[in-house]
């Protein structure tokens, strides 16, 4: 009896340790850095492969739902989420204009489990802003 109880003490310590590492996990890969590329919307891009101007109305519709804007790289066609500075906060703030343009922004990105993400601190247009975005229609 004594050997059993022995054992599960020994357990029940290893899986508080291992829940203590999991809440201590390393804080995300993080680096300052310029891209270019164009502002889509990530659900339309990954799932038929839609960007562009062309599909300006689709990824309003798809911002105005909740949905938070990426960039994809003009080089890589890599993805990177916008992520907001602080909970709460509006991750398309300073790019929602820009939806299906090009761009230039400048922010902290963070990588964890195969997911890019970047924080804007800039943007520069590289393309005008769309004409009529739904904020400026009035009713």
């Amino acid at each position: 009896m004594k050997h059993v109880v022995g054992v599960g003490i020994l357990v029940g310590v290893g899986l508080v340790g291992v829940a203590c590492a999991a809440l201590a996990a390393p804080a995300p890969a993080q680096e300052v850095k310029t891209i270019q590329g164009e502002v889509v919307d990530p659900a339309l891009y990954l799932r038929e492969g839609r960007h562009g101007p062309e599909v300006e109305h689709l990824i309003y519709d798809a911002v105005d739902g909740g949905q938070a804007l990426a960039l994809l790289e003009e080089e890589t066609n890599a993805l990177y989420l916008f992520l907001a500075s602080e909970p709460g906060a509006d991750p398309n703030e300073l790019v929602y204009e820009y939806a299906g343009r090009k761009i230039k922004v400048t922010g902290t990105v963070y990588e964890r489990g195969g997911l890019t993400g970047v924080v804007v601190a800039s943007v520069i247009p590289l393309e005008a802003p769309a004409q009529g975005m739904p904020q400026d229609v009035e009713p």
